[in-house]
Order: structure tokens, then sequence, then C-alpha cells
């Protein structure tokens, strides 16, 4: 989200100066490296294109994951930008299961299996470019399919460890969980997440609205 001479106006009370901490603090996320929950009621295209610009530009590096086979995984991907890039790794559920567990739900070593595979994408590409605040972008889709894999302990545990993953590299990861307020509820109480972003449609638009927890700030909905 980008903010401007106007943008006290996002704020519900507070004027300037929560508007200031709010840029001060997306500002030190962004150097310090940072995990946001993206959650809301809009349909799969609605959360596509939040995680295509959630992802950056050509300057980024992206590590693409998803519980399941992508069939089109450049759809989830920002504009001009391919899943054969050298700066792009696409890591799926379906890639980390064995061979014995084809066609089936995924398991808890499945889960550990696609954490350790995330991790390798995100070191490749820490290995091969020199990454600077904010360059990686880790967006992991559908987090709440993972429920069919892993209690919400082994969950909470993969988002813990793929969250480190990317904080070593002061990057941001976006964990998009779809429809289940409670699950959503329960994340954010434990501290998991170092922001929150709301969707929902609005008259054929997608909008967001942030939420920071440790500031007890929330934005007024805004279109992406």
């Amino acid at each position: 989200m980008k903010l401007t001479r106007g943008s006290c106006r996002l704020f519900r009370g507070g004027g300037e100066e929560t508007a200031r901490v709010f840029a001060q603090r997306l500002e030190e996320l962004k150097q310090t490296g940072c995990s946001i929950l993206v959650t809301g009621t809009v349909d799969s295209a609605g959360f596509a294109e939040q995680l295509s610009l959630s992802l950056g530009n050509q300057t980024c590096k992206q590590v693409l994951v998803s519980p399941y086979q992508l069939s089109t995984p450049g759809q989830l991907l920002p504009a001009g930008i391919s899943p054969a890039m050298d700066s792009v790794r696409v890591v799926t559920g379906e890639q980390a299961r064995s061979t014995a567990s084809a066609g089936r739900a995924g398991s808890a070593d499945d889960l550990a299996t696609l954490r350790e595979a995330v991790l390798d994408a995100i070191t490749d590409l820490s290995d091969e470019f020199e990454l600077a605040d904010n360059d990686l972008r880790v967006g992991v889709q559908s987090l709440g399919q993972f429920s069919d894999w892993a209690d919400g302990r082994g969950v909470r545990r993969f988002v813990q460890a793929v969250s480190k993953y990317v904080g070593l590299v002061n990057g941001t990861l976006y964990c998009q969980l779809r429809g289940d307020s409670t699950r959503a509820s329960e994340l954010l109480d434990v501290g998991l997440f170092d922001a929150h972003i709301e969707l929902r449609s609005q008259q054929e638009c997608v909008e967001q609205r942030w939420h920071l927890p440790d500031e007890e700030i929330t934005t007024k909905w805004v279109s992406l």
C-alpha cells in the first residue's frame, strides 16, 4: 500500500499521526522482513489479484507456494513475470508428496517436505542473487487447505518455519487463508503475523484494508 499526502484519510481516527506511525511501521517491516496474513470473502480471482500485486515486479524475486498442483502459475505472478524465469520458484504440495501418496490428501510428513522445499527455493535465490530488503516475496496460496494435511499445530509450525526463512533475507511472506475466520483469529492471536490484510468485493472491485496488531491500527477500505 502506497501512502500519499492525503493518507490520513485512510484511517479511522488519529489523522496525520496515525498515518505517520503506519508508514513508519511498514517501512520497518520492509527492512527487517515480515509475515502478512491475507483473509477475506472474495473469490479465487480476487485472491489471485492480491497475490500477483503483492509479489512485486521484475526487480523482485518470487517464490510461489501452493498445496496443490498449479496448471497456470503465471496467473498468480506479477505482470511480465514467468514461472520459467531464473528469479522465480514454484513449489507445490504435489511435488512434495511421495509417489505412494499420489492422488490422496497430503500428510504431516508431506507438509514437512514442502517446508524444506520452500527453504531450498529461498536458499537458491539467496545464493544466486544479492537480495536487498524486501526483494524476496513469498506467497503461500490457500493456507487453509493444509489443515487436511496436519493439525493446527503442524500448520502453525509450517508458517513459523517459512516465516523464519523469509526473515533471514529480510523478505516478505504473504499467507492467504480463505473464508475461515476462526482459524484466521487463531493464527493472529498466537503472533505469527506482523500484519493482516482483509479483502472484500465491492461493486465488482476488490478492496483491502490493513491491520497492524502491534500498533492497533486499521485502515479504511481501499481498492487494490
